[in-house]
């Protein structure tokens, strides 16, 4: 492992505070900066900036990103309030934003709350939140519900990542190398290319790669790493405007990576080092990703604006893993109860999925009216394929350890100690949308808002289990429903806005095998969220502080449960739930060169119905090897006792973090010789959550953590050259971001963490 030894680590520690000290307390510098700069925003269909923008929402641009080695969204915890990110699984991602998430990860036919854009066309896998962020000019996270700011209706909110643009100032570009721990290699590109007064170019590749955050220690595995990194990015965009009032944008973009598991340590794992696992099986995970949009706008006459947004996707994800993230040795008792010595491998899990999408809006803007209307349709297929295996030991001569061409109901019987499970599943989902919104301007100080949205969804669920040995199953779904907007904006001064506003999300439910001793409870999820927030300008603009209250009337809370009869399970809804909670962002220009931003945010809720539900942990913990498992006498009646007694009134909602908080404060020093040296000190606290809905105390609360950042950087004067250094999680925090209890196979728990201390440096050549 290539992580810092203690003398060596103290060394940095030392080297770290003098550099930090030295750029901090140098005497600010004689250039002026009058007001923090102005951030814009897209809303309502249009770039405002962030201050007139009277919904909740955040900033970030891709040069913060940078300096704090944001490379992908699985680190993007801890700077946007009420944002969590928790890895599943492995490869997937539960975004929840004020604790709206997505509980049902594994049926294929619920869709995630909160949903990922790229230059506002909407990413129809939750897989492609696993892609390398590149050339980004900076990321919109939208709270609350926002059907009509977005094509899809979301419940939770909105991450829209906007991309650098082709440009027709001239001709530029960079080109930057970046080296760090762990062997990180990063390779970036760029360049702009003005062609004509209407016709513009931009590319930009990436190449990133390192070696694993963790290993696996012992048996034949042993140096295996895991959490490792070896993707490929490349984008291509073209502008053309031919006038003045039209313009079409397109853009290809791919995304090819290619590398080990992700790291899930099993809380029973005898090994302490949390980046060490005692693990047999050599999981995989390798993601192809293609997109092609076409953006284009019309300013047409009197005022209106046309623009059309249209996308294509297609992803390709192949996985393995280790099911039971142990060895056989430490794999004890299986779900039957009936044996010492065993293993729960996952030998495929592929995912292909396809998705075309187009919306058309015409927009209005005055000084008095501004209104849009709207129209969207997706189609979306999702394509699964997978294994799971289950058997006593050794895994090596079991019939499921065969190549993929061979393993068929033959070789692998349906029931069979070998076979736990087997599935293919395609869902196609096709979406109908129209939406409108209105903000009228009562006088100088007042206006209303107002806004409609009627969505159809179509979906079909063909299913095969067990290669389709006892045939194939075909559901059919629809479902509709109209939400609204309602709200009102009050300009206090020029500086200062006061708004109010209730708006309603839902997201459809899906299929789901029935219960067999508890009937089936599946209902479409609803979100009426009540907003309050405040945005203000102080001392000239230095200083720029929004707050926003909430309180989520939450209905049909989707996740996952367990019949009393085995394999019964599958998607419930709880009926009433309550969020609510404060979030404050800053902005203060403290001196010349000296600045200030961060956030606070603290979040709470409960479920307020009466729920009796089966926890599968509670379950687990009653198994006894040879006397007691899934199949033995009383199994289900123990099972349908656990469930009634177990009322979810009461307990957390899932991933709402109770308090999270960033500072930040970065220094802007001129040289002597012309050039720019600029320190930056980052800290970040990430509260503890709970990870599912049951609350159990042994294995749901995932722990908080605090972590310290350094960046530096300096731009050499009178050359094209600038040299940065970052240094992430300074202190080496073994911070935990989720904690998974796999509801199916062998029932285990495991700990996903953040990455460990990175120090990076990178020199950086710009031409224009």
């Amino acid at each position: 492992m290539a992580r810092f030894k203690n003398g060596v680590y103290q060394s940095v520690k030392v080297s770290i505070a003098g550099a930090v000290i030295s750029a901090m307390i140098a005497p600010p510098p004689s250039v002026a900066q009058t007001s923090l700069e102005e951030i814009v925003v897209t809303a309502r269909k249009r770039e405002v900036a962030l201050q007139e923008a009277p919904i909740a929402v955040s900033v970030l641009s891709g040069a913060d990103f940078d300096k704090s080695n944001v490379v992908k969204l699985d680190n993007f915890n801890g700077y946007v309030p009420g944002l969590t990110i928790a890895k599943n699984d492995g490869a997937g991602r539960v975004v929840a934003i004020r604790g709206i998430g997505w509980e049902t990860a594994q049926n294929l036919t619920t869709q995630p709350s909160v949903l990922t854009y790229i230059d506002g066309i909407y990413l129809a896998n939750s897989l492609a939140m696993g892609l390398d962020l590149g050339d980004l000019e900076r990321v919109e996270v939208f709270r609350g519900p926002q059907g009509t700011e977005f094509g899809q209706g979301t419940t939770g909110g909105s991450i829209n990542l906007v991309t650098k643009k082709p440009h027709f100032d001239k001709l530029d570009g960079s080109f930057e190398v970046s080296y760090g721990s762990y062997d990180n290699i990063r390779g970036r590109a760029s360049m702009n290319v003005p062609l004509s007064d209407t016709w513009a170019f931009r590319a930009s590749v990436q190449k990133y790669k390192r070696d694993g955050f963790a290993e696996i220690e012992g048996g034949d595995l042993d140096g295996y790493d895991l959490d490792d990194a070896d993707s490929f990015t490349g984008k291509l965009a073209a502008l053309w405007q031919p006038s003045d009032d039209f313009s079409a944008h397109a853009q290809v973009f791919m995304h090819d990576s290619d590398q080990h598991a992700a790291a899930q340590k099993n809380v029973d794992d005898p090994n302490p080092d949390p980046r060490e696992l005692t693990q047999d099986y050599p999981g995989i995970f390798a993601l192809e990703n293609y997109s092609a949009s076409l953006i284009m706008e019309w300013d047409a006459p009197m005022g209106v604006t046309v623009k059309s947004l249209t996308g294509w996707q297609a992803l390709r994800k192949e996985q393995s893993a280790d099911g039971d993230r142990l060895t056989e040795e430490f794999t004890s008792i299986n779900s039957t109860g009936w044996a010492f010595n065993n293993w729960d491998i996952l030998p495929f899990w592929d995912n292909d999925s396809d998705a075309v999408s187009q919306e058309l809006s015409i927009s209005y803007a005055s000084d008095q009216l501004n209104w849009v209307i709207g129209g969207y349709y997706l189609h979306h297929e999702n394509f699964n394929d997978f294994l799971e295996a289950t058997g006593a030991a050794p895994f090596p001569a079991s019939p499921a350890s065969r190549p993929r061409s061979e393993l068929t109901a033959e070789t692998l019987p349906p029931f069979a100690s070998d076979l736990n499970f087997a599935e293919v599943r395609t869902v196609t989902r096709e979406d109908y949308a129209v939406y409108g919104q209105a903000t009228y301007r009562l006088n100088d100080m007042l206006a209303v808002t107002a806004g409609l949205r009627y969505q159809d969804e179509d979906q079909l669920d063909e299913t095969s289990q067990f290669f389709g040995v006892f045939g194939d199953a075909s559901r059919t779904t629809n479902a509709s429903k109209v939400t609204w907007k309602a709200g009102v904006d009050v300009n206090l001064t020029e500086d200062n806005l006061v708004y109010g506003l209730v708006s309603t999300g839902w997201k459809n439910g899906g299929s789901s095998s029935g219960g067999v001793f508890i009937p089936t409870q599946f209902e479409p999820e609803e979100v009426t969220a009540f907003e309050s927030g405040t945005r203000n300008a102080f001392l000239d603009g230095r200083v720029r502080l929004n707050v926003t209250a909430f309180y989520y009337d939450h209905e049909h809370l989707q996740f996952t449960y367990e019949d009393p009869a085995p394999f019964a399970g599958g998607t419930w809804t709880i009926p009433k739930l309550e969020e609510y909670g404060i979030e404050a962002e800053l902005g203060w220009l403290v001196a010349d060169g000296w600045q200030l931003d961060g956030m606070l945010a603290w979040q709470d809720g409960k479920v307020k119905s009466d729920f009796f539900a089966l926890d599968v942990e509670d379950f687990r913990a009653a198994l006894v090897p040879f006397q007691f498992g899934l199949f033995t006498p009383g199994a289900v009646d123990e099972r349908t006792r656990m469930n009634n007694a177990n009322n979810l009134k009461g307990n957390k909602p899932p991933k709402l973090v109770d308090i999270t908080a960033r500072l930040a404060l970065t220094n802007t020093l001129p040289l002597g010789n012309g050039s720019v040296l600029t320190s930056r000190v980052e800290y970040i606290h990430r509260g503890d959550f709970q990870a599912r809905v049951f609350n159990h105390p042994l294995v749901d609360t995932v722990p908080s953590y605090n972590l310290v950042n350094l960046y530096f950087s300096c731009d050499v004067a009178n050359m094209p050259l600038s040299f940065s250094l970052s240094v992430t999680n300074v202190f080496d925090e073994d911070g935990i971001n989720n904690v998974f209890t796999n509801p199916y196979g062998l029932w285990t728990t495991s700990n996903e963490y953040i990455p460990p201390r990175e120090v990076i440096g990178s020199v950086r050549y710009s031409w224009n």
